[in-house]
């Protein structure tokens, strides 16, 4: 009940913050919404980032080509593959197994299909910033995915929506955009946040938060943070999604390979709402390991519709021996786990270490309890000092 009651808090703040941000917007004559595009993935949300969001250029709707592939795209299955982009003849490609072929010319960004004597195409693509994108329309129909472009409210202020979409998903357009209404709002929020450069104020120290200089400002945009979660306990685990969900930040789930069937609900929400999911295993032996993560995977297609190449074993060799068959092994790096010490102890240690780090850090908590209080803390302080958090995709490993 209090898990609930601190939930709701939190989201009625988020909605104010929001209001606040659309208010200011509109006494300085700026227009917030003209470049935010939500994006979801079958039934996934797409994390609200400045490099993973849809661009309209000339009205023609473009998307980063990764979002197509289910390697780079958090698992969701399109049936569609990168075949890389070929530095020489300046060409980034896309096929299925039809087979079908699209490959993009990124000097003209016009696209052709060398199955079809290199005739040309729809589809084309561009180049911003460093991004290639592709024209969402057209490579939906070129590969016969469903594309819808709608529109999602909040209050009186509306913003394009773009689904990308085939036979796994579940829901329709209006459940889906119904069932990821919240977790767009409080998305919403924090990037108006770091557009206009504002966080939330800092809350009085207490007894149970390291206090910080007064007046001290912190800005930790260029570090990179991502953020994984041990779910063994079964302690908090919905809890931290709570958490995550209300501060608009994605995690990597990763699920004991032998507990998969236990913990579908979990998983089911965590797809749901934009997360990654991996797999651990404790197996002694490459054969071993892989038997058991063969048999998760074929959980995880059955449960979410989902996959993954992201592993945590627990033995080095056996780690050694999976990366050489492919799998991404997590690297626990900034460790949060409990080891006995009080949440305070652990999240000072913890802070005091993630100070220290310059370009990026991984984090590992689990789904204990005490966990769960250091994260509290923790996400309040990634908002506070402006710490670029990220989802860990497979393209981080």
């Amino acid at each position: 009940m209090r898990a609930r009651i601190r939930l709701l808090a939190a989201l009625l703040a988020g909605a104010l913050v929001l209001a606040l941000a659309l208010q200011a917007g509109a006494a300085s004559g700026e227009s917030w919404d003209a470049n935010v595009i939500f994006l979801a993935l079958n039934d996934s949300p797409v994390p609200l980032s400045d490099s993973s969001m849809p661009i309209n250029v000339g009205g023609t709707i473009y998307v980063p080509y990764y979002h197509f592939d289910a390697n780079q795209n958090g698992g969701i299955q399109f049936g569609i593959y990168n075949g890389g982009q070929d530095r020489v003849r300046n060409t980034l490609t896309l096929y299925n197994s039809e087979p079908k072929n699209l490959t993009f010319d990124l000097r003209t960004g016009v696209s052709y299909d060398y199955y079809l004597d290199g005739e040309r195409q729809d589809p084309t693509a561009i180049i911003r910033n460093g991004q290639i994108y592709v024209s969402a329309s057209s490579t939906c129909r070129y590969f016969g995915l469903r594309y819808t472009y709608s529109n999602i409210a909040f209050g009186d202020s509306s913003y394009p929506f773009v689904r990308i979409w085939n036979s796994n998903a579940a829901l329709s357009d209006a459940q889906f955009i119904s069932a990821a209404n919240t977790s767009y709002l409080i998305q919403l929020q924090n990037y108006y946040r770091a557009v206009m450069g504002q966080g939330s104020e800092s809350p009085a120290p207490s007894e149970s938060t390291p206090s910080t200089t007064p007046g001290a400002e912190t800005d930790r945009r260029g570090v990179r943070v991502y953020l994984a979660i041990r779910c063994e306990t079964s302690e908090a685990g919905e809890e931290m999604l709570d958490s995550l969900r209300v501060n608009g930040y994605g995690a990597l789930l990763l699920f004991p390979a032998d507990q998969v069937a236990r913990q579908d609900d979990l998983i089911r929400r965590a797809v749901g709402e934009g997360h990654m999911i991996g797999l651990m295993t404790s197996a002694g032996s490459l054969g071993a390991a892989q038997a058991e993560l063969e048999e998760a995977q074929d959980l995880l297609s059955h449960i979410a519709r989902t996959s993954t190449r992201i592993v945590l074993p627990e033995d080095p060799a056996v780690a050694s021996a999976l990366a050489g068959e492919g799998w991404l092994c997590w690297e626990e790096g900034l460790s949060a786990l409990p080891d006995g010490r009080s949440a305070y102890s652990l999240y000072s240690s913890l802070l005091r270490s993630l100070e220290a780090r310059d370009t990026w850090a991984r984090i590992t908590l689990d789904d204990s309890g005490t966990s769960y209080d250091v994260m509290t803390r923790l996400l309040r302080t990634l908002q506070e000092d402006r710490y670029n958090v990220r989802l860990p995709v497979e393209t981080t490993f």
